[in-house]
């Protein structure tokens, strides 16, 4: 007989196009994904995937049961969720954050799940924007914070916030406090990892002012590079918000240069699916967190 289980499978092989992805997504075993697959197929009197040497592919019934499985899941995750919306929230929520943002608000987004949904788990992956998009895209997160937006059609993106980057030094440099970028070519320029778009930006501005000789130290850690300008290895470019306590102390001081690199502006992005409701519980806490 058919249930929310079997659909639920059906859905997921579909999206991941792969029994064994779907076992894992899903954590079961590979031959219980087939079970259930083969009952739903028998149920229904139809087949819904061509299996040929490992590929799994939907047929024409599948392309044309798939929306219409999707829908049911989505209404089924509905109805929990407005019987008891604290209850109907549970399980693994999988959330992929840039390091930028566990040193600014993401103590107040976990406070907050921890408060309004107690019967969620977090699982919490701190990386750089570049892998973070990846694993959202692998469907491995359920929602990444990064460096958006991400350039998939298929991805959902909603603006989260932006911090502007300042010059920093350690007043051990004896840097003036309004300069130029091009008095910093006596000391390493501490940015951000290779692979991500302030770096790139910091190193052309450099290259395009004819400053070839500046030495780069990319640090893929925030709090590594944090701590590398406050004990005077170079100057470096932070948003202000992640450096207050050394602001406030005086380890560190902010460079006012003709130039600074673009703020890091950051999205919210995941990937719809049927059973969003989590997701989007949580999307709505971080709007609430931000515009308070």
């Amino acid at each position: 007989m058919l249930n929310l289980k079997q659909l639920e499978t059906f859905v997921w092989i579909a999206n991941l196009g792969s029994f064994r992805h779907a076992a894992d997504h899903l954590c079961t075993t590979q031959p219980a994904i087939s079970t259930r697959i083969s009952n739903l197929e028998e149920s229904l009197g139809a087949q819904l995937f061509n299996r040929d040497k490992g590929a799994v592919t939907l047929t024409a019934k599948g392309r044309e049961l798939l929306p219409l499985a999707e829908n049911i899941l989505a209404k089924a995750a509905q109805f929990c969720y407005r019987a008891n919306a604290a209850t109907a929230l549970s399980g693994l929520l999988r959330i992929g954050v840039a390091e930028t943002i566990v040193h600014t608000w993401l103590p107040q987004l976990l406070a907050a799940i921890n408060d309004k949904y107690p019967d969620i788990e977090v699982e919490l992956v701190v990386d750089l924007t570049v892998n973070l998009s990846k694993e959202l895209l692998a469907h491995n997160i359920d929602i990444a914070i990064l460096l958006g937006p991400v350039p998939e059609p298929s991805v959902i993106n909603h603006m989260a916030c932006e911090y502007p980057l300042h010059w920093v030094a350690s007043p051990s440099l004896e840097l003036e406090a309004k300069s130029t970028t091009s008095s910093f070519a006596n000391w390493p320029i501490i940015t951000y990892a290779r692979n991500t778009l302030p770096y790139h930006e910091v190193a052309r501005h450099f290259a395009d002012n004819n400053l070839r000789s500046v030495q780069f130290y990319s640090v893929s850690s925030l709090s590594t590079g944090v701590k590398m300008v406050e004990n005077g290895v170079g100057v470096g470019s932070l948003p202000r918000e992640v450096i207050e306590p050394q602001l406030q102390t005086g380890a560190l001081q902010i460079i006012d240069a003709e130039w600074s690199p673009s703020p890091l502006k950051f999205t919210v992005s995941y990937l719809p699916s049927p059973d969003n409701i989590l997701v989007e519980a949580t999307v709505g806490l971080v709007k609430e967190i931000i515009d308070a």
